[in-house]
């Protein structure tokens, strides 16, 4: 894999010897449960997958105190965006977004030809005023990530209802919380409370960060049953493969696993926020796996990077994300954290 030159595996960079800090994976992989159902099933990869995916849909609803009808599987949840976008928004509709957040939303808007309106940022923090003033009678999606990528921050319990009590009901919410089980704030949002309360919130989850299943693409959203029946009724079918079915089966089953990468990633990221900060580093306080690093000018920030990429530590530089002075660094193992913080107080 290592020979291929191509842009995209020079940038993930699959070769070893490489600390991958730019694509917020879990550094401690899946589950052992994990690997050890997949080996056992492997021969199941010539068999279409389960089609309703009743068992794992039992299975989160009863994690998410909801019922299995209020629950849709994706591969992905980059899979589920695109399709409410293309299932919810007519040509001449928009959705609006914040202008420094997951790229997936303003891609998928443009590979349907869908306007996406973009809110200015308050000092790298979502503004939900930005957002609810750009919206309008044509508006039918606002997708906010909770925590958001890549900055790492949240809107609150209180923030998010004192929004949603303004948006008319016919705007569809979509909360993206791919990033929730890393959350440490006590002020972040009920989702239960909201899904009871809003018919028109959608809450997105994913199976790729805490539960290391990044390659299988697996995800799902939770909404009122008439919004999920919609959603299934116009999916593509045996999009979830059965191998992904099988792995988060077995990554739901082990929730100590889940506890100990939680801790290790609070651990990390405590030791890259005070560390950074104190080289003099600007650091946004980060809920997820990653931190939010941001620079006066796009030369300083290319140093820090070019310093890293010197030393075989891949970060994610943020153009695409609407940004040019930032970097998101994932929180990865100890070593790897020590490394990063070695290398640039050597050249602070």
């Amino acid at each position: 894999m290592k020979d291929n030159k191509s842009p995209l595996y020079v940038n993930l960079a699959y070769e070893s010897g490489v600390i991958r800090s730019a694509q917020n994976e879990n550094p401690y992989g899946a589950s052992p449960r994990v690997l050890d159902a997949i080996l056992k099933n492997i021969n199941c990869v010539s068999l279409y997958p389960d089609f309703i995916l009743t068992e794992l849909k039992d299975k989160l609803a009863k994690k998410n105190r909801v019922t299995s009808d209020e629950i849709i599987v994706s591969p992905g949840s980059c899979a589920l965006i695109d399709q409410l976008i293309s299932r919810m928004v007519k040509d001449n509709e928009n959705i609006v977004i914040p202008k420094l957040t997951f790229i997936v939303y303003k891609l998928c808007a443009g590979i349907h030809n869908r306007e996406c309106r973009q809110a200015a940022m308050q000092n790298y923090y979502i503004s939900l005023n930005n957002i609810f003033n750009l919206c309008d009678r044509k508006t039918k999606l606002i997708f906010l990530a909770n925590p958001n990528n890549p900055t790492g921050t949240i809107f609150t319990h209180s923030q998010i209802i004192n929004f949603l009590n303004k948006i008319p009901e016919e705007i569809f919410v979509v909360l993206d919380e791919a990033y929730n089980e890393y959350v440490s704030d006590k002020d972040f949002p009920n989702y239960l409370a909201i899904l009871k309360q809003y018919k028109n919130v959608i809450i997105l989850r994913s199976f790729s960060k805490i539960y290391g299943l990044a390659g299988l693409r697996i995800g799902y959203g939770i909404a009122q049953k008439p919004v999920i029946e919609d959603l299934e009724k116009n999916k593509v079918p045996f999009s979830v493969s059965t191998i992904s079915n099988i792995a988060a089966l077995a990554a739901l089953e082990d929730k100590a696993y889940v506890h100990k990468c939680v801790i290790k990633n609070a651990q990390g990221r405590e030791l890259l926020v005070n560390c950074l900060s104190a080289l003099g580093y600007k650091i946004l306080p980060s809920q997820g796996n990653f931190v939010f690093v941001y620079f006066p000018t796009t030369v300083e920030r290319d140093k820090v990077h070019a310093i890293l990429l010197k030393n075989k530590i891949i970060v994610r530089k943020l153009e695409p994300f609407g940004d040019s002075k930032s970097l998101r660094i994932s929180i990865g193992k100890t070593h790897d954290n020590r490394k990063i913080l070695d290398c640039l107080s050597v050249h602070t």
